[in-house]
């Protein structure tokens, strides 16, 4: 028989209203307004990955830094590094590309960011094996 555990946060010592105010505020991560052409990530790693690309585009003005901060923090972050030895991420951002790519299975996804102009492609390469 399977048992289920049951997990409660301790809760905090008591804040005052403008506190809990500020820490609700905090734990409420807003995504940017997005459009999916392919995706196969989990759901919580991709609302991840739109966090990541919408800070990206935020901070840096040239699409290769936008890819290059994307892929820094995909590469740190080990809810996306799972898959142990398998290859690095890719991380293409543009307006206007052509692409043909071979990639790790549910390790990819393709969407565009209206409100910047830009479309991503994101996908976990596959493994180099040696010959």
């Amino acid at each position: 028989a399977s048992r289920r555990l049951r997990v409660r946060s301790p809760r905090p010592a008591a804040m005052s209203d403008e506190e809990e105010e500020e820490a609700t505020k905090e734990q409420k991560i807003v995504l940017p307004e997005y459009f999916t052409r392919k995706n196969e990530l989990r759901q919580d790693l991709f609302e991840k990955l739109l966090v990541l690309a919408g800070e990206g585009v935020a901070k840096h003005k040239l699409q290769k830094d936008i890819a290059q901060h994307i892929k820094q923090a995909l590469d740190k972050d080990v809810d996306f590094n799972e898959l142990i030895g398998k290859g690095p991420w890719q991380v293409i951002v543009g307006r206007s590309y052509a692409s043909a790519v071979t990639h790790e299975a549910s390790h990819i996804s393709f969407f565009d960011l209206p409100k910047f102009q830009e479309t991503f492609l994101i996908y976990k390469s596959l493994a180099v094996q040696s010959v």
